[in-house]
């Protein structure tokens, strides 16, 4: 990789990490406080359970280039030990691209939604939803383009290279 390539992609990683880190603390917190609003004071906080869906929606889509760029996908080796060597690495190719395929597939789909759904708004803050329909759009993009460079460094995740700083 390009050092330019490589401090972009440091970058970003570093500041997805700090967003998915301040957004579990926001929730833990707002769910904290909600709890003693609601049974100390009887007075919860209003719109709460929108903020939540919100962050936690948003924090899964921080998460999902970074467990792309790690190869860090739940998986499953029950037939592990009887493969080769090279079934493997065609069964891993195979199963990045239906991956990458999938999920640009998602990232079509949620910017059209994204489009169709411009006024659409939570319930009770109205917060518009489009914005946060982008950014899931733009996750899933960037998670497939970081699963399709998996084929290119089937032995080495991409994110080796980013946390050596190489």
């Amino acid at each position: 990789m390009s050092e330019t390539v490589s401090r972009v992609a440091r970058v970003a990683t570093l500041i997805l990490e700090i967003s998915g880190a301040a957004l579990l603390v926001a929730m833990m917190l707002m769910t904290f406080a909600d709890v003693i609003g609601r049974y100390f004071f009887n007075s919860p906080i209003d719109g709460a359970f929108e903020l939540t869906e919100l962050m936690l929606a948003t924090l899964l889509y921080c998460g999902l280039p970074l467990i792309s760029m790690r190869d860090g996908h739940v998986t499953v080796d029950l037939l592990e030990g009887g493969l080769s060597t090279r079934t493997k690495r065609v069964r891993d190719a195979v199963v990045n691209l239906l991956m990458a395929g999938a999920l640009a597939f998602l990232a079509v789909k949620l910017w059209g939604k994204a489009d169709l759904s411009g006024y659409d708004t939570t319930a009770i803050l109205e917060i518009p939803l489009a914005p946060l329909m982008r950014f899931m759009a733009i996750s899933c993009g960037v998670s497939a383009i970081l699963t399709l460079m998996l084929l290119h460094f089937p032995n080495k995740p991409v994110d080796r290279e980013v946390v050596a700083g190489q």
